[in-house]
């Protein structure tokens, strides 16, 4: 695959990403959504595959491209390129690069080739770097919280709602299906993927076809679920990727990501390593999100990973972004230095990847903590839990007072 300079993006041409509520992006890490010529945001409950990838929006996206520019819109991998780290424009090209023929790139989409698809936000947990427009729990939580004479105006009941628009739009089905035979490559993440049977029934309908051969999926899913009726269905794909979400170990695991048990994590993840034995299309990926919550423990998880390294096939240590006072890159100055020194001191086969998150996390803006601790202490009070009881180093890093 032939590309016009090495700051090229080929995702604004073949992909696009379905959200939680149905809005779409060019791929998950972009800030904008995409939308009409009169600012109004597509959604997929309406809006079909060929009226957005021929949008203005998309078309200014590609010219900027072709440009050699650096669209606004990237800034997530540009920061994460700029702290050395390979980005997901850098991920996809390779991903992408024996599917793609060499062909002349223009302000005009290609065939998509690559759906993100985020079908809903049905989940079981709710993880606190996560919330509302992409966890069902979380939503039910936070209208618990809220007297129920105001549900109906909150962000969390309008996020319930727009979470059904896979249901609600039976049309989205037979776009995808007028698309088929020209994807090679469906994420599917969440809400949790596992739970959402629909896209189990989108799957038996390329292997009815008989195309599966020719196309690859990915999974991002939270291990505490291991579906019985993919069995029969992933054997037939080229490959299919399952990464894990581990973002920490034992307690800490299950505080950061509420509902979840980490010891039936850990037996699911013994049954899917017994699945790759059997069917050698099947990989085993972890994907672990830097964040507040785990920064201090990295070496804690690196060492679980290094224990079970022929597990995996892969590991990817993902940076969070959003919500910004979750990411490390808005920390504040004194704690970023005290959780440098420790990065540093971890023995690891991972330290390149160490030495990179310890600069991405050194390279943002740097806040004062007080959303930080305030949204700690309103999720702890919440549940009944405390951080400075599972997390008692970082607590004191961050300065955190369940009281706040």
């Amino acid at each position: 695959m032939k590309i016009p300079h090495n700051k090229f993006c080929v995702l604004p041409w073949v992909s696009l990403e379905a959200s939680p509520i149905g809005t779409v992006r060019p791929c998950c890490l972009a800030r904008d959504e995409i939308v009409d010529n009169f600012g109004n945001k597509f959604n997929l409950s309406a809006a079909d595959f060929t009226q957005i990838q021929n949008s203005n929006h998309m078309k200014q996206l590609r010219t900027q491209f072709l440009r050699a520019e650096q669209p606004e819109t990237c800034q997530r991998c540009w920061s994460e390129e700029a702290a050395g780290r390979t980005s997901k424009r850098m991920h996809t090209l390779d991903r992408l690069k024996h599917m793609i023929a060499d062909s002349e790139w223009t302000e005009d989409a290609k065939s998509l080739m690559f759906l993100d698809l985020k079908l809903g936000n049905i989940c079981n947990l709710k993880c606190r770097i996560c919330g509302s427009w992409s966890s069902s729990q979380f939503a039910a939580e936070e209208l618990q919280a809220t007297p129920p004479e105001h549900r109906k105006n909150t962000f969390a009941y309008q996020m319930l709602r727009a979470g059904a628009w896979p249901q609600d739009n039976q049309k989205f089905w037979s776009e995808i299906d007028q698309c088929l035979a020209d994807i090679r490559y469906i994420e599917f993440t969440g809400g949790e993927p596992f739970l959402i049977q629909e896209h189990f029934d989108l799957l038996q309908g390329i292997v009815d076809r008989g195309i599966a051969g020719q196309v690859e999926i990915h999974y991002n899913t939270n291990g505490t679920q291991y579906p019985e009726r993919a069995e029969k269905i992933w054997q037939h794909f080229k490959l299919v990727e399952i990464a894990f979400s581990i973002d920490d170990v034992g307690a800490r695991f299950e505080y950061q990501r509420t509902n979840a048990n980490w010891l039936e994590v850990c037996d699911n993840l013994d049954r899917f390593r017994d699945l790759k034995e059997i069917y050698s299309n099947i990989r085993l990926q972890i994907c672990t999100t830097v964040n507040v919550f785990n920064i201090r423990y990295l070496g804690e998880v690196a060492q679980w990973l290094e224990i079970n390294r022929d597990s995996w096939d892969f590991v990817y240590w993902n940076m969070m972004h959003d919500a910004w006072y979750f990411s490390v890159s808005r920390l504040p100055e004194s704690a970023k230095q005290q959780l440098s020194e420790y990065l540093d001191s971890v023995n690891t086969v991972y330290r390149v990847e160490f030495d990179r998150i310890r600069d991405f996390m050194n390279q943002g803006a740097s806040s004062d903590g007080t959303e930080l601790r305030k949204q700690i202490a309103i999720l702890d009070q919440r549940r009944a839990q405390d951080l400075t009881k599972v997390m008692p180093e970082l607590a004191a890093i961050i300065d955190y007072d369940i009281h706040l």
